[in-house]
């Protein structure tokens, strides 16, 4: 089942809480001056961007599966090179210092066939970087499983919890410790405020509940179903003094290090 392309403009109208991860990912990759680094699932460029601030004399390569995001990527960072490629079969002859995905892996269902072949990309003393949501336990992703699988959606919606896999830290560092020692995991909870119960369909709409969205057969039926999520969901996230709302959203780090005495 193929994974739904993406739009950029609904993506970005999030843009500052979608590359907060990519900035804390990149301030806790141990690397002074890489020379080689790509960046695995780009998307419209944004985490890309916070690399080359990072480190602006590495060469910098940006790789993603979506043609629309690519495009966005070239038109905002014309001097950057973009690359129009599925990680889930990647394939390459070449290495870099960085290997780095932020908000990827989990629209690629084998981690550990992926987590094997991304390390094998890592040079010597390299580091593999990857941020994931983790945000499976949340009552709004949680929500949206449950109107998917009812009896008024079920015929279209059915096979599209498939698209998106969720592992924990411990799996991930059971897959990757047997190629390194070289480990760091851990999780963050950003509290995101939004202006409305709304902006939690827009948040959702373009990424992990557009495969549900996208199952169904006119906007008509989008529309419905949007809206029994958004009634279901405003009793799990309360207004606040001031009438906005704290969308809790969890997601997981790790970085691994190429120290050249495991398995790759």
């Amino acid at each position: 089942m193929a994974v739904p392309d993406w739009d950029p403009v609904q993506y970005l109208q999030f843009k500052q809480e979608r590359t907060q991860p990519s900035l804390d990912l990149v301030a806790r990759i141990p690397l002074e001056n890489p020379e080689s680094i790509i960046d695995i699932g780009c998307g419209p460029g944004n985490s890309t961007r916070i690399l080359r601030e990072r480190w602006p004399h590495a060469e910098i390569i940006g790789i993603d599966k979506s043609e629309k995001m690519i495009e966005r990527a070239r038109a905002d960072f014309p001097d950057q090179t973009w690359i129009i490629g599925d990680a889930a079969s990647l394939e390459t002859d070449r290495s870099f210092d960085l290997v780095f995905s932020n908000a990827v892996i989990h629209w690629i269902p084998d981690h550990e066939s992926l987590l094997r072949r991304l390390f094998k990309l890592v040079n010597k003393r390299g580091i593999l970087a990857i941020q994931a949501p983790a945000n499976q336990e949340s009552p709004l992703y949680k929500i949206i499983i449950k109107i998917a699988r009812s009896a008024r959606w079920c015929p279209s919606t059915s096979g599209r919890e498939q698209l998106i896999t969720y592992h924990n830290a411990e799996y991930y560092y059971n897959l990757l410790v047997s190629r390194t020692r070289e480990i760091a995991l851990w999780e963050t909870t950003y509290h995101h405020i939004l202006n409305s119960h709304q902006e939690l369909i827009e948040w959702y709409r373009s990424t992990a509940m557009k495969p549900y969205l996208d199952s169904l057969r006119n906007d008509g039926e989008r529309a419905h179903f949007e809206k029994e999520v958004l009634d279901e969901c405003k009793a799990y996230y309360p207004l606040q003094s001031d009438g906005r709302i704290l969308y809790p959203f969890k997601r997981l780090f790790f970085t691994a290090r190429n120290s050249g005495n495991g398995k790759k």
